[in-house]
């Protein structure tokens, strides 16, 4: 432990200071997405709207189905990011902020200065989206 530091979770590798600076990211970030997703939603209602409007030909109204399926899975991402960023969050508030929801392990620093919502280590994020991938 460096001298002066208080650690403040189970990850010993991370001090207060670390953890601080990492709650003002992840607050930094959930504001950003919250925005990005407010203005996605706009677009997309802002869209619906159009379609509405007029009676489009077969051409426009593939456009408009094709732009609804990216509206959705923009819509999507920004969800599952927000829900990453909410956990890291609850996570130090818990005192857990560091350490790996299902294997509890220590996710490095490099991992989490990268990548401040960070709740998996490496292999454990690979694992997640290997088991959420359909078969091919």
């Amino acid at each position: 432990m460096r001298e002066g530091k208080e650690t403040v979770m189970a990850n010993g590798d991370l001090d207060q200071e670390f953890v601080e600076r990492q709650k003002q990211r992840l607050l930094d970030r959930k504001a950003e997405l919250e925005q990005m997703r407010g203005d996605a939603q706009e677009v997309a209602t802002e869209r619906s709207q159009e379609q509405q409007d007029y009676q489009p030909d077969s051409g426009d109204a593939s456009q408009y189905i094709y732009e609804r399926e990216v509206d959705a899975t923009l819509g999507q991402q920004f969800d599952r990011q927000l829900e990453d960023v909410n956990r890291a969050l609850t996570k130090v508030e818990e005192g857990t902020y560091g350490l790996s929801d299902d294997t509890g392990e220590p996710i490095p620093i490099g991992r989490l200065e990268a990548i401040p919502e960070a709740i998996y280590t490496v292999e454990g994020q690979e694992r997640r989206e290997r088991e959420r991938r359909p078969p091919v």
